[in-house]
């Protein structure tokens, strides 16, 4: 479909499209561009930040059992340290499944399914093929300018979360160090956690400054880990549906006037091989998401539950800080959902929308061979494609709003559980 020029022009026009989510992979220790040389030492930076907040956790375990009767304290300490698990999960994925999710990526960046598609050599000679290319370039560069805008708004949500945590309990930490003997306060983490050996110690050196390490790394992961690893499954996510409804383009003019009609049947079957890549190329990202947003789907139905707990605490007490905190976690850890539902439905509608593709052109009007190939395709393309969470669930929006109301039956819970502990 495209020249050598074309395609390295359309290439570089998709990396500025998504320029800050490969950067940031960069930064946990991920290339999602050409392997390189020095990738050995990205992956030894992921698993020094793996450990590191794998060390969190037990100060997590250690505020839990020190509060374990301050429920507010409890319900933040276990949400942030099931955001630091299933992140951890995530990049250790990432680690051995690095190779296959630069495949997916590169494919899209590449439009590699369009540029193998043999229709567009087919028909060359003919009229439709400049008006089909037209139509398929805009239908993508509509799903690209999604994908850029999605990661954006994902990626600044995350930002302002990660960065309200840090500057706090920098600024906390400053201004009791400035204002207050030394030995006189608690220190303040960017994640709730409590290290009993070193609770005296204060500012001191290097007890602080360890502290803050690892937290700080746990912090970190929680927020980049997200934006790269979503931020994947966004960009693939949204080519395949463009790389379907450009399908249902091609469908649609196998029929067309500017088609011959003893050159249909050659057309068809061009469509015909287009479906089969698509059909690799769904299953494939399927395959590589479904299982491991497991984790993300359980910890945000627990996860909405909380926080709209802390933040009725806050209510209660006043608490701009946690007000605050609680409405960017919601809206980081929503968009992430909706992220994954409202997207897996457009994957799943554009798919269905294939087979009335091919039942919708004039087949009933063309020779036997035609009516053959649509019958047949009629039948393959019973069966939709669809993005699924594990076994259990699709990534769908009956889904997500399932979810919205069981966590409402958490929050519910907690406040109960609350009111009676108080």
């Amino acid at each position: 479909m495209y020249s050598p020029e074309e395609a390295a022009a359309l290439e570089k026009r998709n990396y500025r499209s998504i320029r800050e989510m490969i950067r940031l992979s960069y930064t946990v220790g991920f290339n999602l561009m050409r392997p390189r040389r020095w990738d050995v030492a990205l992956r030894i930076w992921t698993v020094v930040l793996s450990v590191s907040s794998l060390l969190s956790l037990y100060g997590h375990w250690q505020m839990f059992r020190h509060y374990v009767e301050d429920m507010p304290r409890i319900v933040e300490t276990v949400s942030t340290a099931l955001q630091v698990l299933t992140s951890v999960f995530k990049m250790w994925y990432f680690l051995f499944a690095h190779r296959r999710i630069y495949e997916l990526l590169r494919q899209a960046r590449c439009h590699e399914l369009l540029q193998r598609c043999e229709l567009f050599a087919t028909i060359a000679d003919l009229p439709v093929a400049q008006v089909l290319r037209r139509r398929v370039a805009a239908i993508m560069q509509r799903y690209w300018g999604s994908t850029r805008r999605q990661l954006l708004i994902y990626l600044y949500s995350v930002i302002a979360l990660t960065s309200n945590y840090f500057i706090n309990s920098f600024a906390r930490n400053l201004y009791r160090y400035l204002t207050q003997p030394p030995g006189s306060f608690d220190i303040v983490l960017p994640l709730p956690a409590l290290y009993p050996g070193w609770a005296d110690k204060g500012l001191a050196f290097p007890y602080y400054h360890i502290q803050m390490y690892i937290e700080s790394c746990a912090l970190y992961i929680c927020g980049m880990c997200a934006v790269s690893f979503d931020g994947v499954f966004i960009v693939v996510c949204l080519h395949g549906v463009g790389l379907m409804e450009s399908l249902g383009e091609m469908i649609a003019g196998a029929t067309s006037p500017l088609v011959p009609p003893e050159r249909r049947v050659e057309y068809l079957r061009g469509c015909i091989y287009q479906y089969q890549r698509v059909a690799s190329f769904a299953e494939e990202i399927n395959d590589c998401f479904r299982h491991l947003t497991l984790s993300q789907f359980l910890l945000s139905l627990f996860g909405w539950g909380l926080a709209l707990f802390q933040m009725s605490v806050g209510l209660g007490t006043s608490s701009g800080i946690t007000m605050i905190r609680m409405t960017m976690y919601l809206t980081a850890s929503g968009y992430q959902i909706v992220v994954y539902c409202y997207n897996g439905q457009r994957f799943a509608t554009a798919s269905e929308q294939i087979a009335g593709a091919f039942y919708g052109c004039e087949w009933y009007a063309e020779c036997r061979e035609f009516r053959q190939l649509i019958r047949m395709m009629l039948t393959r393309t019973g069966r939709s494609f669809r993005l699924d969470v594990s076994w259990f669930l699709a990534m769908s929006l009956p889904t997500l709003m399932s979810m919205v109301r069981t966590s409402g039956q958490y929050f519910l819970l907690l406040q109960n559980v609350s009111e009676k502990s108080g």
